[in-house]
């Protein structure tokens, strides 16, 4: 029989104590529940604290994080052999090292931004253009406020004057007037200068910056507060760009909505409320390094689980309700939403990567969570599911509700 040791209670105040192993089982999933309604659900940190906390107990190994950390293997706990690669089976030999938090390779401001040439404009062309409106835009941008335009704002200003542009040489061109031809190129020079302004809002903007690298509040299975907006919102930002790059000419439609302050503002908002690529990473990365930490020990650990014949045993039977109370109905969840939104947002990150107009550094950050960190804690977590599969087919159990 297994000692009472390796079961924990949730409810410590119950005035029954419940018996057998499911009910145990049970009656902590229900005081989970209860928490979880009143403040919440628990951080991803906080199910792997529980998950391997419970693991640790049943198999009477220091499986947790700080254990770990603090030299388990110096002491004795763990015998080096446990540690060693060759000691794993070949489906747990997946990447073993920590990979980063979002929030420490985001490139510095200086490495991000675009210097965007102003038009050289003489008093004698500034006075030929007063009959249009371009006169008034030139005029705008040359005030304290214009010189001192958020990412967004100059990116409103050059959509508008581009089309100021594109208005005033073709009358300047109908009364056969000279300056026309100067216009014109001013108009080409803004048209190529475009891509760096919009570059500028997707890499130096306050909001971007947010929703790229400070996650706030960790990933949710459900109920991500504008995660899917937030999908919405970064493709109409980088439609802002695609039009003008494939067209080569101002598109009207794309125009009003960049020109509208409270459209752009907004998808803005959206991306840094909820933050979900920096959500993402985030996730991806605490699962990564703690399961190919847990990885490590708990493969040697569950091999010395003996199951006589195929015939399981009472600590596996629970070990197999910790792997689904846990694992299958808390961890997995979780994966499920956050590779979800990896794929809808994997186009965009593959345009982004091809995009010349974004800086090598600004595309590195995003190459790092979302490719090389993805594809390793991919490999993590395919490394912990067939640990449980090789486990659970040797003990004749499957991964069923208890």
């Amino acid at each position: 029989m297994i000692d009472s040791k390796y079961l924990y209670v949730a409810n410590r105040y119950a005035a029954n104590v419940i018996v057998g192993k499911t009910m145990r089982l049970v009656s902590v999933v229900m005081a989970v529940s209860l928490l979880q309604g009143c403040f919440g659900a628990p951080s991803i940190d906080d199910t792997m604290d529980e998950y391997t906390a419970r693991l640790s107990r049943v198999l009477d190994k220091p499986l947790t994080q700080e254990a770990l950390s603090q030299g388990a293997l110096s002491q004795g706990a763990l015998s080096q052999e446990t540690f060693s690669q060759e000691a794993l089976p070949d489906s747990t030999l997946a990447a073993t090292s920590n990979i980063a938090l979002p929030s420490h390779t985001y490139p510095t401001l200086a490495e991000l931004g675009n210097n965007v040439t102003p038009l050289n404009i003489n008093i004698r062309e500034f006075y030929a253009i007063q009959d249009c409106e371009l006169g008034r835009i030139v005029a705008e941008r040359n005030t304290a406020l214009g010189k001192t335009q958020l990412p967004s704002q100059r990116l409103q200003y050059e959509h508008r004057l581009l089309n100021v542009l594109a208005n005033c040489e073709a009358r300047l061109q109908a009364a056969d007037n000279p300056i026309a031809s100067t216009v014109a190129a001013w108009r080409k020079q803004k048209q190529v200068q475009y891509q760096s302004v919009w570059a500028n809002v997707v890499q130096t903007s306050t909001e971007m910056k947010l929703g790229l690298s400070m996650a706030g509040s960790p990933l949710q299975a459900s109920e991500n507060k504008d995660a899917k907006a937030t999908v919405n919102a970064l493709n109409f930002i980088n439609g802002l760009a695609e039009t003008l790059k494939q067209k080569n000419a101002v598109d009207t439609n794309v125009e009003a909505s960049a020109n509208n302050n409270g459209e752009l503002e907004q998808q803005l908002q959206i991306i840094a409320s909820s933050r979900l690529p920096a959500k993402l990473w985030q996730t991806q990365a605490v699962l990564n390094n703690r399961l190919a930490l847990l990885n490590q020990v708990l493969a040697p650990a569950l091999n010395n689980v003996k199951c006589e014949n195929g015939i399981d045993s009472d600590k596996a039977t629970i070990l197999r309700n910790v792997f689904y109370l846990y694992f299958i109905e808390e961890i997995q969840p979780i994966a499920s939403t956050l590779n979800s939104y990896h794929y809808q947002l994997q186009p965009l990150w593959e345009q982004w990567a091809g995009n010349t107009a974004l800086n090598a550094p600004f595309k590195a950050h995003i190459r790092t969570h979302a490719v090389d960190n993805f594809t390793q804690y991919s490999a993590t977590m395919k490394a912990h599911v067939t640990l449980w599969q090789n486990f659970l087919g040797r003990c004749n159990l499957s991964p069923t509700a208890p």
